[in-house]
């Protein structure tokens, strides 16, 4: 029996005396992990760890902060991760926003902070082998909590040294990084090495075999081709699943497919029309709310325009393989398999003709019970649904002129930590979700 993340009753313990809460994975299995400890739900509260807040002190050089022996014996004794901030080379805040919000990532860190990862570690790219032994660097150097900050330097050379997206001093897309960077991640720590070739294509008959079963055999059977060649703690941790199903609007024939996601992005609904009633962010918004883009709204309005049904016509209109046509057809996508972490990405830029934007809609976000039921298949309508929040990358100003933060819970107790750059202090939740949030992590709650 695995141990179970976040039991405090029975912390084991590293080598050197430190404590964890372990994170134990049997191949090819979801890790026995729950959410108690992350933020936002009323267990994180049953073992509150006290730490200061940091206020980073540079030496003459600026560079690093001289080491607090003191602050590294609390976490030795409570568990409490090291709040530690990151220095800015120019435009990185984008880097150091979604690192901040991977290391509260409670079970990733502990398994970079447990050597677990050189089990797994492929070094057939040396240039990807690298970023992913950097990024367990720089996990190390800010877990411990001996520095008021830390410059990673190396972590940065060795994802320029991978992605010329990411080579030059522009800001960039803090999305795009998290994507880059946990693909990284999941190819250089894939299990399944060597991959096994991919598997063909379904026949017609095959596929109309598969439309024949329900929805948790049709799951079951994609998400287990793609665990046949990806396995790895990305895939334990953030990986879940959608369903596309297309249908007919003459015969009712459906033609449905499968995808694994890391993030899930969300669109920010906007009209010219106001509306003069707004829910809160505990619970879905009445039907038909079209807000403006100065207006705050729900991030169930989100949801809704994610999985709102589309209607394929027109010029769109779809070859029904049993009309033999071109038919109109219905669209929809539903979660059929929900992940341990769900990173929500809020779609906040749109490309209209040359130009970029930025929406600025304060999106109303829950930091604790955000509830999927009614974004899910009825094969998985059974399970938990309920997230709490941990953790946000912030964007501020304009894409030609923006900076990036992060709030992250310490996940012992309710206390959340600002990260700018080398800055690091408290805030209270109230103050966690704002328009600036652009990226949110999520994790899944189990029944106590």
């Amino acid at each position: 029996m695995h141990p179970v993340y976040g039991d405090p009753d029975n912390p084991p313990f590293s080598p050197n005396g430190t404590r964890f809460y372990s994170y134990h994975n049997a191949a090819g299995s979801d890790p026995a992990l729950n959410g108690q400890l992350h933020s936002g739900s009323n267990p994180r509260n049953s073992a509150v760890y006290e730490h200061p807040t940091v206020s980073p002190s540079n030496n003459a050089a600026g560079e690093a902060t001289a080491p607090r022996s003191h602050r590294a014996s609390q976490i030795s004794d409570s568990g409490v991760f090291g709040v530690t901030g990151l220095k800015n080379f120019g435009n990185t805040c984008f880097m150091n926003s979604v690192i901040q919000c991977l290391i509260g990532t409670k079970p990733l860190t502990r398994y970079f902070m447990c050597g677990d990862w050189k089990k797994d570690f492929i070094q057939a790219s040396p240039a990807y082998a690298n970023v992913t032994s950097e990024y367990a660097q720089v996990v190390e150097n800010m877990w411990r909590g001996q520095y008021g900050f830390v410059s990673p330097k190396d972590f940065r050379q060795a994802i320029a040294d991978c992605s010329e997206q990411f080579r030059g001093n522009d800001q960039e897309d803090a999305h795009e990084f998290a994507s880059f960077l946990l693909d990284t991640l999941h190819e250089t720590l894939n299990r399944r090495h060597p991959r096994p070739p991919p598997e063909r294509d379904m026949t017609v008959e095959e596929e109309l075999d598969f439309e024949n079963l329900d929805d948790k055999q049709q799951s079951d059977l994609q998400w287990n081709r793609f665990i046949r060649r990806n396995d790895s703690v990305i895939t334990n941790i953030f990986q879940g699943q959608i369903q596309s199903r297309l249908m007919c609007m003459a015969c009712r024939h459906t033609s449905t497919t499968y995808h694994t996601f890391t993030e899930l992005s969300l669109p920010i609904p906007v009209s010219d029309n106001n509306f003069s009633e707004l829910g809160d962010a505990n619970g879905p918004p009445m039907p038909n709310h079209q807000p403006s883009s100065n207006m705050p709204i729900n991030i169930y309005q989100c949801l809704e325009a994610y999985a709102e049904t589309e209607v394929l016509d027109g010029e769109n209109k779809w070859m029904c393989p049993q009309c033999k046509v071109k038919r109109p057809a219905t669209k929809k996508l539903m979660i059929s398999r929900l992940p341990l972490v769900l990173i929500v990405h809020l779609k906040r830029f749109s490309t209209v003709g040359h130009f970029r934007e930025k929406l600025s809609t304060n999106v109303l976000i829950p930091t604790i019970n955000l509830t999927l039921q009614n974004y899910v298949t009825s094969s998985i309508a059974q399970e938990p649904t309920t997230y709490n929040l941990y953790a946000v990358a912030n964007h501020y100003g304009t894409m030609s002129s923006g900076h990036y933060t992060a709030s992250v819970s310490d996940g012992m107790s309710s206390h959340w930590n600002y990260f700018d750059d080398t800055k690091v202090s408290q805030i209270p939740e109230s103050q966690v979700t704002s328009s600036a949030a652009y990226l949110l992590f999520f994790v899944r709650t189990q029944p106590r």
